[in-house]
């Protein structure tokens, strides 16, 4: 038996399938960092893009392994953010099924939703036939479901996988990764030294709202921002 199999038979037993892999511990620990107001009043669901996970983890091909894992072991629900055709985000799953109770925790067919639908849908979209077909979904049920958030229209025949308000969430998320981009390049040769951008986004409300080092880390893993090593600290400068 390999160590990654192994188990401690005791009290204590420790299973090495139940620790979480690189990229569930990078997941969680990006939702640590939204402030505590966010997460105590469950204001926004606690969504982690994969840019910041690819300032984490410099592996995207062990990321995109581990996160079909996670997917198929319902651990995470795969969003997509705007208009965007393809999973640019995630939740943990137990996170987005507590968000949704919160707001809506009396509805039978979000319920079903939760425990019966979503589970064995494994992705970000689904087609308007399987939701009819396979899990025999009447039209007002599809209707309450786009009406309380947890479907986006994507076309005729196929849906997204949404969440209550969440075009205020991406508003928000937005406005301050664009704030922040424009703050560098703004600067001469477009480019500032990370402790100097995290003092100015210091007192910026649309930057504290989600938490400076939330967006950092977006920014960080994008394709936006070139980061240089010196001996003053990380410099960010405009690709």
């Amino acid at each position: 038996m390999s160590s990654s199999d192994s188990a401690i038979l005791d009290d204590n037993t420790i299973v090495a399938t139940d620790l979480p892999n690189d990229t569930e511990a990078a997941i969680k620990y990006i939702k640590s960092l939204l402030p505590v107001n966010v997460k105590d009043t469950l204001k926004y669901p606690p969504i982690v893009f994969i840019n910041q996970i690819y300032d984490i983890i410099h592996n995207k091909t062990l990321i995109n392994r581990e996160l079909e894992i996670l997917q198929k072991q319902c651990k995470i629900q795969k969003l997509t953010i705007g208009t965007c055709d393809f999973s640019s985000a995630f939740i943990l799953y137990e996170d987005y099924v507590k968000y949704i109770l919160n707001v809506y925790p009396d509805k039978p067919c979000i319920t079903k939703f939760l425990n019966s639908i979503l589970p064995s849908i494994k992705s970000f979209g689904v087609e308007k036939c399987v939701l009819k077909q396979k899990f025999k979904l009447q039209q007002y049920e599809l209707t309450e479901l786009i009406n309380c958030g947890l479907l986006l229209i994507r076309n005729q025949e196929s849906y997204w996988i949404s969440f209550p308000s969440s075009g205020n969430f991406i508003k928000r998320y937005i406005e301050g990764r664009k704030y922040i981009i424009q703050i560098i390049k703004r600067r001469k040769f477009q480019e500032i030294l990370e402790s100097d951008l995290e003092a100015r986004c210091a007192k910026v409300s649309k930057i504290n709202e989600l938490g400076f080092k939330y967006f950092l880390h977006d920014i960080k893993g994008s394709n936006d921002i070139v980061i240089i090593n010196t001996t003053s600290g990380c410099l960010l400068r405009i690709a």
